[in-house]
């Protein structure tokens, strides 16, 4: 089944938003909580922690995780 022009739309946009420091799922789940706190927190994010903020805006799967850790860090 071909994909749609919606479909490689979408696939080339990810790989053009692509970064040579960019992390996969599991490197941004190991940092996820701390990224979490230190949004709740107020605090500037850092320079190691932007490759986790760059995975969540690309990836469903961890920004739905990211999500999950904010309700239970701020409590609701």
């Amino acid at each position: 089944m071909p994909l749609s022009k919606q479909q490689v739309s979408s696939l080339v946009q990810l790989v053009a938003s692509t970064t040579p420091d960019e992390i996969d799922c599991d490197g941004c789940l190991d940092h996820v909580a701390e990224f979490a706190e230190t949004l709740l927190a107020g605090l500037p994010i850092e320079s190691a922690m932007v490759a986790v903020q760059n995975h969540l805006q690309n990836c469903h799967c961890c920004q739905m995780e990211f999500e999950t850790f904010l309700k239970a860090l701020s409590g609701m």
